[in-house]
């Protein structure tokens, strides 16, 4: 278009009115249709061509296959980016963590990725009783130890005694008992009770600093990292909050109920319900990455090591990549594709296998629950856990290749405790074994009179043992 006429000029040598967008029009000429002549107008002033449509049909197609190839991307991509408006304004206030320093045992798990391995021990346990002390009540919350206090559950009560001696050093009323462990991160206590709240406690003045209610109750071993306190509640939903202020920074459902602590791991968290699924979030958003299915069930949490995330469900343990990353859909799609292949339909390939899997450890072959049911420990090459049967294996972290196994005189129910060369658990029968983790030889065995069905811990060169009969054991 010239600046000196209204007319488009084409390219046959037609022009088109700028006034009344008649075509075929001579170029320069007054319009045969409107009789209106050109004029000394800029072409960038000139209004569109009366007449012309902008939306086309060809146009629309093109706006609709963009649409929906940007509708397919962010279905797909989705996953793999954080949640702007979590990541931007919902920040932690602080970076305060219940991972464990040297000595201690802050957390369940110990550390993080809940390991329960400590690699190196100046000092390994003789199998003395150091002290004992009764405790009420029994319940299942085992201790943590932190600047030489152990905080421990029990019936209606937080207890803190001396590490050293057992004496207790105050007790601090709870409207519920205290069925799992607590965290310490800086001078706070996390405390999740069956009231559906979830408090931080200050250890030295036992001032509640802030709390924070779910629609659940809480049974769920709280883990701090990075100034983020993650816990599970009975809502089937998985929580984090800002571990200095309680204020909601994310909140996911679950198909079922996190009855054990969450591992965090490379800026993943790793939560296991009761219905046997394993789920990977990440830890800053709370964006979904993978939910792995089993067909069992678990009260244990996930250990990540290796590269791998292990957890038991259904007496056996499962071995997923940590770093296995789920489509929305990709699992419905690929049981349906499982299906016609089951079916026999011509032309249909075999299945994929889940996404993530790598393989499970499966020594006893149970058809019912029963076999491995708590947490493993874990270390760069081997995995230790014991069975409702009374087998304690350890097998290849890798590969879940079954390396040595040893026969304790009835069933183990806790995790175990990897300190250096050697592996520590209990049994039902009351008695806590020492055994060499090279050959799985016993060193030495306690008898402590009532089944040991909590996990021990380790902190301050001793062992803190719970029994059934409520009372709390240190061993050295």
């Amino acid at each position: 278009m010239s600046d000196a006429t209204q007319t488009e000029i084409r390219s046959d040598n037609t022009a088109v009115c700028g006034w009344c967008g008649a075509e075929g029009q001579s170029p320069g000429q007054p319009c045969q249709q409107c009789g209106r002549a050109a004029a000394n107008i800029p072409g960038w002033a000139l209004p569109p061509p009366g007449g012309r449509k902008w939306l086309t049909r060809r146009r629309l197609i093109r706006i609709a296959v963009i649409a929906f190839a940007l509708v397919v991307l962010a279905w797909l991509y989705y996953p793999f980016f954080p949640n702007p408006i979590t990541l931007l304004l919902k920040a932690p206030s602080s970076e305060v963590s219940s991972a464990s320093l040297s000595g201690q045992w802050s957390m369940a798990g110990r550390d993080l990725r809940l390991t329960r391995h400590i690699p190196v021990a100046p000092d390994q346990p003789e199998g003395r009783l150091a002290w004992s002390r009764n405790l009420g009540t029994p319940t299942r919350g085992a201790p943590v130890v932190h600047d030489g206090v152990v905080y421990v559950g029990g019936f209606f009560k937080l207890i803190a005694l001396e590490s050293a001696t057992g004496n207790e050093l105050w007790e601090f009323a709870l409207p519920t008992p205290l069925d799992h462990s607590v965290a310490i991160a800086g001078d706070l206590l996390y405390v999740g009770l069956l009231d559906h709240r979830m408090l931080a406690v200050d250890r030295n003045t036992r001032a509640v600093r802030w709390e924070f209610k779910t629609q659940g109750p809480i049974t769920s071993s709280p883990v701090v990292a990075g100034g983020i306190a993650y816990f599970g509640s009975g809502d089937s939903s998985i929580y984090a909050l800002d571990a200095v202020t309680g204020e909601l920074l994310w909140r996911e459902e679950i198909q079922g109920e996190l009855r054990s602590a969450p591992a965090v791991s490379d800026g993943l968290v790793f939560a296991t319900d009761n219905l046997g699924n394993l789920y990977i979030f990440e830890a800053r958003t709370g964006q979904s990455k993978l939910r792995f299915r089993t067909m069992g069930n678990t009260k244990a949490s996930p250990v990540v090591a290796n590269g791998l995330a292990y957890f038991p469900a259904g007496g056996r343990v499962y071995a997923v990549d940590a770093q296995a990353r789920e489509i929305p859909g990709e699992f419905q799609f690929n049981r349906v594709w499982s299906q016609f292949w089951v079916w026999r339909i011509p032309g249909v390939p075999r299945p994929p296998v889940q996404k993530g899997g790598q393989w499970r450890f499966d020594p006893e072959k149970q058809l019912d629950s029963s076999g491995l049911v708590a947490t493993p420990a874990a270390t760069p090459d081997s995995l230790y856990a014991g069975s409702f049967h009374g087998i304690f294996y350890a097998a290849d972290a890798n590969s879940g290749r079954q390396t040595w196994r040893f026969a304790a005189e009835s069933a183990i129910f806790g995790s175990a405790v990897v300190l250096a060369d050697r592996v520590y658990f209990g049994d039902q029968d009351g008695y806590f074994y020492a055994l060499r983790r090279s050959d799985g030889d016993l060193v030495w065995r306690l008898s402590l009179d009532a089944p040991i069905e909590v996990s021990p811990v380790f902190a301050d060169g001793r062992f803190y043992v719970r029994t059934g009969d409520g009372t709390l054991h240190a061993v050295e």
